[in-house]
């Protein structure tokens, strides 16, 4: 916090709560403007204990030439060094929690102080990275920065008290003492006159910090926020797998259900006391077993190249009239030959959906597969385009099948799921499956509508190409 006079009189602020890092930013900020105005000062400090409050002190002594003279105030011994003095601090002037930093030159002065905050400390514990990221932040040191000449007059009085009248008297033969005391009032002199460049420097400084926390705030937040895409990702992806653990799990067991059939119908098939009805009522087994093992293998192979093809195809335009009609074309003489009529209705008029097009022939093939296969001798399956509206196409397939139950209408979408069985026919469970994953690349949906005994109504919309 800087202070200024202001018409003759002192404008005096609280100390701001920072923790031990601030302080030491706010240490560098002074540094850095005593650096940028190449300004030899004499400089007396108090700092906590560690080689890295010293590393700003040493960076400006080497800065400046000639060198300026800095005193460090410790309690505790340190090791000499050509840049610096130590100086003892007397037992009965601990200072203990209290830092400073004193700068004293011909064109203006600074002072830094700080007052650390008593903080206990679990079970002494002090190891770790982030035991002492816990610390630091849990440490608070009260911050104030002056270039108010009483003030710093005041703190020299009492510096010069610890020095002069205690340590040299319990270190009477400490030469920088000595050296100290005899030159403080030549060497340690509040200049009268303020020079207002040293207020710009640490406004400057303070702006750069402030800038580079920002950045450093930015850089975190883009970090942060990676981390939760890389998360959403990863949950993604493990869902992902989990699907497949899933589905391969239920291929081994769909495929092993017909194979348990046959294994047991084929013993029994060489049974001398067989008769004949029984012999072909294993024979149908085996049949049947051999064709559900057949429609598995082909809808698991249809399924895996739908799903390559996925990423490489590109939604066409293309009009439903040149594809829906062939399609239900080829299943008439099939649906003829069970006695279900089949008409379909599709105008030349409509736009032109966005799917590439053999994926609209497979989601026609599929449902007409299901109407087919579900509805009895005697019944009729239409199908009919029309269109929504400017965004997209309707496809209805409505047939007056056995429909589905209401307790098996929420599962139709899943692999090898089948709810409605009137006759022996079965599929492999997987058509409506390819359907929706066709309709999901393509931004298409679909929905069913069903009534046991009274038939089912397939919608699925396509979205309508727009012009470029």
């Amino acid at each position: 916090m800087i202070q200024l006079k202001e018409h003759g009189s002192l404008v005096n602020s609280q100390p701001i709560q920072v923790s031990p890092r601030g302080f030491k930013a706010n240490l560098e900020i002074v540094i850095n403007a005593l650096i940028q105005l190449r300004l030899r000062a004499v400089v007396l400090a108090k700092l906590p204990h560690g080689s890295s409050w010293l590393d700003d002190l040493k960076r400006y002594s080497q800065a400046i030439t000639p060198a300026p003279e800095i005193y460090l105030f410790s309690r505790r011994p340190l090791n000499e060094a050509n840049w610096f003095t130590v100086v003892p601090v007397s037992a009965s002037h601990s200072m203990r929690g209290e830092y400073s930093l004193l700068v004293i030159s011909e064109a203006a002065s600074v002072l830094v102080t700080g007052h650390r905050e008593a903080v206990a400390v679990e079970n002494g514990a002090q190891a770790g990275a982030q035991q002492a990221e816990d610390a630091d932040n849990a440490t608070k040191v009260n911050l104030n920065i002056t270039l108010q000449n009483s003030l710093i007059q005041a703190k020299l009085d009492e510096l010069k008290k610890v020095v002069v009248q205690a340590s040299l008297l319990e270190h009477p033969n400490q030469k920088a003492l000595q050296e100290l005391a005899a030159h403080w009032e030549s060497h340690l002199n509040v200049s009268g006159q303020f020079d207002l460049a040293l207020a710009d420097a640490l406004l400057m400084q303070q702006g750069s910090h402030q800038e580079r926390l920002r950045q450093q705030a930015k850089l975190y937040r883009n970090q942060a926020l990676n981390a939760s895409s890389l998360s959403t990702q990863n949950e993604a992806l493990m869902n992902t797998l989990r699907l497949k653990d899933d589905f391969l799990s239920t291929v081994g067991q769909e495929l092993r259900s017909p194979l348990s059939s046959i294994k047991t119908a084929l013993p029994l098939l060489a049974s001398p006391i067989l008769k004949p009805h029984q012999r072909q009522r294993y024979l149908d087994l085996i049949r049947q077993g051999c064709d559900r093992q057949n429609s598995l293998i082909n809808g698991v192979l249809t399924l895996l190249q739908t799903e390559q093809s996925l990423a490489t195809a590109t939604p066409d335009a293309v009009n439903l009239f040149d594809v829906v009609p062939g399609v239900v074309s080829t299943y008439q003489p099939i649906a003829q030959e069970k006695g279900i009529r089949l008409a379909y209705t599709v105008p030349d008029t409509l736009a032109a959906v966005c799917c590439p097009d053999n994926w609209v022939r497979q989601i026609v093939i599929h449902l007409l597969n299901n109407s087919i296969r579900y509805t009895e001798q005697g019944g009729e399956i239409w199908v009919t385009v029309q269109s929504e509206s400017k965004e997209g196409l309707i496809l209805n397939i409505k047939d007056t099948g056995s429909g589905i139950l209401p307790t098996d209408l929420p599962h139709i979408f899943e692999h090898f799921y089948r709810g409605r069985q009137p006759n022996k026919e079965e599929g492999a469970g997987l058509g409506l499956t390819i359907v929706q994953q066709l309709l999901l690349y393509c931004g298409g949906q679909i929905s069913v509508e069903s009534q046991p005994g009274t038939g089912t109504h397939v919608k699925v919309r396509l979205p309508v190409c727009r012009e470029e």
